[in-house]
């Protein structure tokens, strides 16, 4: 697999380009393979392709959320996860807790 040539050229990423085109039309496809590996890494850390740079904030997910008062959608969420739970769906039961642990996260920054 070919890196793609980046539209606007670092200096990093210029010379592998010229050093992979030089490697090709000498034959030397060890090199041109190098080249690639190498461009691709440049490219990847060009564009920030990395792993989380701050890992997630971890959930118990233990417990289920706990609504908070007065919230109009926190109290929809408790409401489906309990007739979930009367149900005995218990995937319902932890779709209903990954909603409420979003909006809350979202709303409510907890």
């Amino acid at each position: 697999m070919t890196a793609p040539a980046p539209t606007d050229v670092c200096d990093v990423c210029g010379a592998l380009l010229a050093q992979r085109e030089a490697a090709k039309d000498a034959g030397r496809s060890g090199e041109a393979g190098d080249c690639e590996r190498e461009l691709r890494d440049a490219l990847d850390e060009r564009t920030g392709v990395h792993t989380a740079s701050v890992p997630p904030r971890p959930y118990d997910v233990s417990r289920s959320p706990v609504p908070v008062p007065g919230c109009e959608p926190c109290a929809e969420l408790a409401a489906r996860r309990a007739a979930a739970r009367s149900a005995f769906d218990y995937s319902a039961v932890g779709d209903a807790n990954v909603l409420m642990r979003t909006h809350q996260r979202l709303e409510h920054g907890t």
